[in-house]
């Protein structure tokens, strides 16, 4: 079993981005999530398979008093022998496969963006900045955080600029990444694209009028609109909609990340290749 404990060295946004739409086209299987809320503490197993990558479990909780909040480990397990391949950091994992999930939908919702405005300064921000960036270099990138200095740090760190509220939700493209559990997304533009990568239930990060103007939206799990209350009535699986499967969008186009397993198995996988290919990981003898 290969230990990595720090994966950020072995990732290359482009190529995460491609294998996170690569999946969508895999032959794979998933679980539906069932969560625990323990007081503030919400925690869940989300399992996946995708054929020659093997199956990954990932634990992942969002712990309000902690720092990150959200929290995971990955394990691999070979599908046939049920041997454990890998332990991977899920924490960094979860960044970088939602950061490359959101890069696959804008790309599918045709953002083009000159503004990329983000809502919240905390580790889902940070790892859009490294992959947005990455994508969409000439973009200007502007952060809103309701921690001002916190904002102004990640904005520092990652090249971008620190803003208002209403300054990122004018920009082209608007990435939402808060635990609010009152909409924090409104009064967007026509033509904007927005992204709510937020969390599930009691988070809410769009208006209804957000949702209205939707009209139809995509969502990265088909069991989103169980878990969350940013779905609009009409809404397509991204996974359908990349295979040809029509949504009709309104004044904005919308997209909502509640976290797909198939993110984790995929990224599971083109890690474990790199860390082999690489070097990289600690080996240890299991079974």
């Amino acid at each position: 079993m290969l230990l990595l404990p720090n994966i950020d060295p072995l990732v290359d946004p482009h190529e995460a981005v491609e294998a996170i739409r690569r999946a969508y086209f895999a032959e794979a299987q998933f679980l539906p999530r069932q969560a625990l809320t323990i007081g503030e503490t919400w925690f869940a197993p989300m399992v996946g398979h995708m054929a020659g990558a093997g199956i990954a479990v990932k634990l992942v909780g969002i712990y309000p008093k902690a720092t990150p909040r959200v929290k995971a480990v990955v394990v691999v397990f070979d599908p046939e022998r049920g041997i454990p391949l890998a332990l991977i950091n899920g924490t960094q994992l979860t960044g970088w496969r939602t950061a490359a999930a959101s890069a696959v939908a804008a790309k599918a919702l045709g953002a083009d963006p000159r503004e990329v405005g983000i809502v919240g300064a905390g580790l889902q921000a940070e790892y859009h900045l490294r992959v947005f960036k990455a994508l969409f270099p000439n973009a200007r990138f502007k952060v809103f955080d309701v921690a001002e200095e916190k904002a102004r740090e990640t904005a520092r760190r990652y090249g971008a600029t620190a803003a208002t509220i209403g300054e990122v939700l004018q920009s082209d493209l608007i990435i939402s990444a808060t635990t609010s559990r009152t909409p924090v997304v409104k009064g967007v533009k026509d033509g904007a694209v927005v992204l709510s990568i937020g969390a599930p239930r009691p988070v809410r990060e769009l208006d209804d009028e957000v949702l209205h103007r939707a009209g139809c939206m995509l969502v990265d799990n088909p069991h989103a609109p169980e878990e969350t209350d940013d779905v609009a009535q009409k809404w397509v699986y991204i996974g359908d909609f990349l295979k040809g499967a029509p949504c009709q969008f309104g004044k904005v186009k919308v997209y909502k990340s509640v976290g797909n397993p198939l993110f984790d198995v995929a990224m599971a996988h083109y890690v474990l290749q790199k860390a082999k290919t690489t070097g990289i990981g600690v080996e240890v003898l299991w079974d």
